[in-house]
């Protein structure tokens, strides 16, 4: 009998073995029924992409948000704080992250500075990645960003879970912008 519970036990800790670090730290979130669904200027998960569409309108009248480069993104550029000077000025592109219903079940976020030019090292986007992560955390309280390996691409990304709510920093493609996406785990699990 002794030698079956050691078998049990060793069983149970290869397989808690095998298990990253993000499966664990999603099963805790998630097991924890917390629900954040907010996402930026008062939109949340689970609207409508009309409603996204309404409170952008709403937004850019008010003159805090203005249209991107493209169709597919609403620019809004954060307050310098005070004493900062206005090379570092950050601009964030953000658009609603629909499904087949047209619910939001996420969002797109990019952050560059404002000043950024190709010859200009200090303000490329490794160095921008710092104040980004750190303006995440302060905007979405809880958990700080972990560090996980992708198993496909073999680069490292940043995650932040929250209850329902994951946000993503994704690896740098260019030395202009950040990346970062928040997605409700509730609607998109992988």
């Amino acid at each position: 009998m002794n030698f079956r519970v050691y078998i049990l036990i060793l069983l149970i800790v290869l397989v808690s073995c095998s298990e990253s670090q993000y499966s664990k730290l999603v099963k805790t979130e998630m097991a924890k029924n917390i629900v954040n669904d907010s996402l930026l200027f008062g939109m949340k998960f689970g609207e409508t992409k009309q409603d996204f569409y309404n409170q952008c309108w709403k937004l850019n009248n008010e003159g805090i948000i203005m249209q991107g480069p493209s169709n597919e993104f609403v620019r809004y550029d954060l307050p310098i704080k005070e004493g900062e000077i206005s090379t570092n000025a950050i601009t964030m592109l953000f658009y609603g992250v629909f499904d087949e219903d047209k619910i939001m079940t996420g969002m797109d976020l990019r952050f560059s500075y404002v000043a950024w030019s190709l010859w200009n090292e200090s303000l490329h986007a490794d160095k921008l990645l710092p104040a980004i992560k750190d303006s995440l955390e302060s905007w979405y309280p809880g958990n700080d960003f972990t560090q996980v390996r992708l198993k496909k691409t073999k680069k490292d990304i940043f995650v932040k879970v929250d209850g329902n709510r994951r946000i993503i920093i994704e690896p740098l493609v260019n030395n202009k912008n950040v990346n970062a996406r928040i997605d409700d785990l509730r609607y998109v699990l992988d």
